[in-house]
C-alpha cells in the first residue's frame, strides 16, 4: 500500500472490513474507523457483518455502506460476491473461509486478516495479522485501532475510548414513547434499565438474583426497573415481576431506552456497550472476560469476583459445573453499587 518513497496511498482506496460477532464487537471497531476517515476523508469504507447487526453501524457518516450475509436465504453469503469485487483491501478481523477463497477468485489483491491456526487456507491471506483482540487483556478498541494499522501500513492513534452506535430515528423515539405509555410511564420518566440476559447462556444473572434484585429496588428504592434482553429469554422474563420489554424491541428502540436511563445494569454484552455509547452510567457484571477488554471506560462501575480461572474461553466457560464467576455475584452487591451511585450524584 506504500509507495517506494512511503507515502501512503490509501486516500481513494476501497476497504471491505469483515466482522460477523456480536454488538460488542463492531462498535469496538468504531473508533479506529472514525479515526482512519479522518486521515484519509476520500478512503471508502464497506463494513461485512450480520443482518441483525446493520441498524447499529448504518447511521455512521464514516462507513460509507454496510453489508450484510443473510444465513437463513439460499446462498446467503455468495449474495455479498459483488461487494468484494474491485475492493482495493479486504481485512478478515474475523475467519470467512469462503469470503477469503472468493476474494482470491476475483482478483483482490490485498487480503488481509487473522488467521485459523494450521487451516490450509490460510494461504490465500496476502499478510497475516499478528494482532488479535482475544490474545490481549487491553482495550479491544485499542487493539483494533493497532490491528488495521498493522493491516494498512499506516498509524492510527489517538484516544480509542468513546465508540460510536448509530442514533435512533424519530419513530424510533416516538415508539419507545409508546411503550414507556403502555406501561404506564411516561416519556421523561426516571428508570433503570436492566440485561441480566444475553446470547450465551454462562454469562447470564440467575433469574433468581434478577427476582431478587427486582425486589430489593422496589422495597428501598422509588425507582421502576425496565428488563429488556434477547427474545429467547421472554417466557423467563415473564415470571419477574418488573416492567418487561424483553423481546419487544429493536435494536434501535433499545438504543433509545438505554439512552433514556437513569442507570444501565447487566452482564457483560451487547446493551452494556450500548449503554457505554449513549454516555448512559454502567453497572457492569462480569464472569467469563475481561473487564480491561471490554468493559465501557466512562461512567462504569464493574462488578466481577476474583476467580483463580478467569478469564476463560467460551468452550471452558460451556462445561463449568457451577459458574460460580457470575453466581456468585449476589443481589445485595448490585444493590449496594446502585445505591452509592445514587447517593453520589
Amino acid at each position: 500500500m506504500k509507495m517506494d518513497g512511503g507515502e501512503n496511498l490509501l486516500d481513494g482506496k476501497k476497504i471491505l472490513i469483515t466482522s460477523c460477532g456480536g454488538l460488542g464487537d463492531l462498535l469496538m471497531f468504531t473508533p479506529a474507523l472514525r479515526k482512519l476517515k479522518q486521515m484519509y476523508p476520500h478512503l471508502i469504507l464497506t463494513f461485512l457483518t450480520n443482518e441483525h447487526n446493520r441498524d447499529v453501524l448504518s447511521g455512521l457518516a464514516y462507513i460509507d455502506k454496510v453489508v450484510t450475509i443473510q444465513r437463513k436465504k439460499a446462498f446467503g453469503r455468495l449474495r455479498v460476491l459483488p461487494d468484494l469485487y474491485k475492493q482495493d483491501v479486504i481485512i478478515f478481523t474475523d475467519w470467512q473461509p469462503q469470503l477469503l477463497v472468493c476474494a482470491k477468485l476475483l482478483g483482490v489483491e490485498n487480503r488481509i486478516g487473522i488467521p485459523k491456526p494450521n487451516h490450509s487456507l490460510n494461504k490465500y491471506f496476502t499478510k497475516i495479522l499478528k494482532n488479535n483482540v482475544m490474545h490481549s487483556s487491553r482495550y479491544a478498541a485499542e487493539t483494533n485501532a493497532i490491528i488495521f494499522s498493522e493491516a494498512l501500513d499506516c498509524t492510527i492513534d489517538g484516544d480509542m475510548t468513546n465508540y460510536d452506535i448509530s442514533l435512533p430515528t424519530a419513530d424510533n423515539v416516538k415508539s419507545v414513547d409508546n411503550m414507556l405509555m403502555n406501561l404506564g410511564l411516561k416519556s421523561d420518566s426516571v428508570y433503570i434499565c436492566l440485561a441480566p440476559f444475553t446470547g450465551m447462556e454462562e454469562r447470564n444473572w440467575p433469574v433468581e438474583h434478577v427476582k431478587k434484585f427486582v425486589e430489593l429496588v422496589r422495597d428501598n428504592l422509588d425507582i421502576p426497573i425496565i428488563l429488556i434482553g434477547p427474545s429467547h429469554k421472554k417466557e423467563i422474563a415473564n415470571s419477574i415481576d418488573t416492567f418487561n420489554l424483553v423481546g419487544q424491541t429493536s435494536v434501535l428502540e433499545m438504543v433509545e431506552l438505554i439512552k433514556r436511563a437513569k442507570i444501565f445494569i447487566g452482564s457483560d454484552s451487547g446493551p452494556m456497550h450500548i449503554a457505554g455509547a449513549v454516555d448512559t452510567p454502567v453497572i457492569a457484571m462480569f464472569n467469563k472476560d475481561l473487564p480491561s477488554r471490554w468493559a465501557p471506560k466512562n461512567h462504569c462501575r464493574v462488578i466481577k469476583l476474583d476467580m483463580p480461572c478467569c478469564p476463560c474461553t467460551d468452550q471452558v466457560a460451556r462445561s463449568c459445573q457451577t459458574v460460580e464467576c457470575m453466581r456468585g455475584i449476589i443481589p445485595e452487591m448490585v444493590f449496594q453499587v446502585l445505591s452509592e451511585n445514587l447517593n453520589n450524584e
